[in-house]
């Protein structure tokens, strides 16, 4: 892959067992932590990103403390720790109160990284519209909107704010690619989401200007955002590939995000190998112990291929 100017270098972050998989907490079939902790222990998963989706309790953290030690690696991403009252995370809003919660979550969040030796925390992108945590993840259209290049100012701001944070606790802030499925699409446009596109990500990195600033590419978002505007994947990859610090895998229709399991025959599979220092994170969800195996067996044999020139 050619170097392009102003593009750093492709992070290394693990310095250990990095072509180990993790597995998101979506992954079991329990929103408990604690039921998560104790099947991982159980079928020996070893690593473990702590995601969104999981039920709020008041000792939600004591297995996950209990076993980071010495038992099991932890990531920390978006909304996690869950909160006793929901709300949803967005880092450019322009509601000033769920921007000031928004931001502290975050903190709280850079902080449990930095704690459970995590080298990075992720956060998804920001969006432009309003919304109740129960309409994440269908239309959008009617939503409250502001404009996207408001939010897109907003959202460099709390960046900005954040990697400086958590460069101070040792830990990179790393932004997730939004999904933009074609039933969201506003006269044929995106209007909702930012980072969806290649372009989109090399700005943010641009406006930003920090060096503790990297990205999580979501296969399954870039397979939908692809079709709904009509760009290539590989080129999304080939583009941003230097700023590329993990990967969430998984697969669905090309038209909604399903967090599917996949086998080798995933499109993703064969550039996994040309990214050896990326963090590969197995987020499909609702698995069997037995499907979770099979599909972190396939992470890792794509990883020990020779990638193609």
């Amino acid at each position: 892959m050619s170097s392009h100017m102003g593009f750093p270098p492709r992070y290394i972050v693990m310095s250990e067992s990095h072509a180990a998989p993790y597995v998101s907490s979506g992954a079991f079939k329990t929103k408990s932590i604690t039921e998560v902790v104790s099947c991982c222990l159980r079928y020996g998963f070893t690593h473990v990103e702590c995601g969104s989706g999981m039920a709020w309790a008041p000792d939600l953290l004591a297995p996950i403390r209990q076993t980071a030690s010495h038992q099991i690696s932890y990531l920390v991403h978006n909304y996690f720790p869950p909160h006793e009252n929901p709300f949803v995370l967005n880092l450019a809003t322009n509601d000033e109160l769920i921007l000031t919660r928004s931001l502290q979550h975050c903190r709280v969040a850079i902080d449990l990284s930095a704690e459970l030796g995590a080298p990075f925390f992720s956060v998804h992108a920001g969006f432009a519209f309003k919304a109740n945590p129960e309409q994440l993840g269908g239309d959008l259209t009617g939503t409250t909107l502001f404009p996207l290049e408001k939010a897109h100012e907003i959202f460099v701001e709390s960046l900005k704010t954040l990697c400086q944070y958590a460069m101070h606790k040792c830990v990179k802030l790393v932004v997730e690619n939004n999904v933009i499925a074609r039933f969201n699409l506003i006269s044929g446009k995106n209007r909702l989401g930012l980072c969806a596109t290649a372009e989109d990500i090399l700005r943010t990195y641009a406006d930003v200007g920090s060096s503790n600033l990297g990205f999580l590419v979501d296969v399954g978002h870039l397979k939908v955002t692809a079709e709904a505007l009509g760009f290539d994947m590989h080129k999304f990859l080939d583009t941003v590939g230097p700023y590329i610090v993990a990967f969430h895998l998984s697969d669905n229709d090309g038209l909604s995000d399903q967090n599917l399991p996949f086998d080798e025959r995933a499109w993703f599979i064969p550039r996994l190998a040309e990214f050896p220092h990326a963090v590969m994170v197995l987020e499909a969800y609702n698995l069997e112990p037995t499907q979770i195996h099979d599909n972190c067996r396939v992470i890792v044999q794509a990883r020990t291929r020779v990638p193609s020139v």
